[in-house]
């Protein structure tokens, strides 16, 4: 009999296996796990981090108004707003590139009965990632006009638009056809979804806030400091390269850590898919009826 994966995808799972097995999965996989992201997504994480350092460093000069008595130019404004424009495409970039890593590593691991293949990933993330580009801008549309028409059909949208990516690699449907499948699969059961979706969230963001105290409690110190050599008038002191570059690892590593969510989300999508097709138990019955 073939060994079997620690951890069965494919079964219904509460809230809180979810929860649990999105860890024990991280823990039992992080080495080959940060293989692969690191292979792909090195190229777009710096890319994201120096429009991150771009947008701060224009940022700063948003506090040099009151020391500055023409204003800004609009020069300034330019930068200040490519700045912004930048920043929205290289993280755009670095998330389809984090959801094909991760999601291909999972099915790489149901494939291969626990076992991930780096360069079978890979193989996957450089045939598949335009359409993970393309399926981030439509969600990120999509999302937008939900919170501009009112903020709760922007967080309704937001529940099932989370499973394409699952869909889309694990049902090997297009991208339009992934779109239309997520919303009958999510169909009585966005509650549930929903609330997972938010524990996670609110567990990842506890964890992030850990690798901002760094950059807080600079913040702080500059501030009591400059305030004593009476220089606050120009606030720009606050915003120098020390706290330009702790904000840009703690933002890194809270792009990291959005890893977890995604996992949490392919727990979601085999739950939801189990409740409807019971693919995972038809598959447990062939397997023991061919040994």
């Amino acid at each position: 009999m073939e060994n079997q994966p620690s951890i069965q995808f494919k079964k219904e799972r509460e809230l809180g296996e979810i929860i649990t097995d999105t860890f024990k999965f991280v823990r039992e996989n992080y080495k080959v796990l940060f293989q692969v992201i690191l292979k792909n997504v090195a190229i777009p994480g710096i890319i994201m981090l120096a429009a991150l350092t771009y947008y701060l460093y224009n940022g700063a000069d948003l506090f040099a108004f009151t020391s500055v008595p023409d204003g800004y130019s609009n020069s300034f404004f330019v930068d200040y707003f490519l700045s912004i424009f930048i920043l929205i495409i290289g993280v755009f970039i670095f998330q389809a590139f984090m959801y094909a890593s991760v999601l291909y590593s999972i099915k790489s691991y149901i494939n291969n009965n626990g076992i991930i293949n780096p360069s079978e990933v890979n193989q996957e993330v450089s045939k598949n990632w335009l359409n993970f580009c393309g399926m981030q801008f439509l969600i990120g549309i999509v999302i937008f006009f939900g919170m501009m028409l009112c903020v709760l059909p922007g967080i309704y949208l937001l529940v099932p638009l989370s499973l394409i990516y699952s869909i889309y690699v694990f049902d090997k449907l297009g991208v339009s056809a992934s779109f239309s499948y997520t919303f009958q699969l999510i169909k009585d059961n966005w509650w549930i979804s929903f609330a997972t979706i938010l524990v996670m969230a609110i567990l990842v963001y506890i964890i992030a806030f850990i690798f901002q105290i760094p950059a807080l409690i600079y913040m702080i110190v500059k501030g009591v400091t400059i305030a004593q050599e009476g220089t606050m008038s120009d606030p720009t002191f606050l915003f120098d390269w020390v706290y330009i570059v702790l904000n840009v690892l703690s933002t890194l590593i809270q792009y990291i850590l959005m890893g977890l969510s995604i996992i949490s989300t392919v727990f979601i999508y085999f739950n939801l898919n189990e409740k409807k097709h019971q693919t995972g138990a038809l598959e447990e019955i062939e397997n023991l009826g061919s040994h």
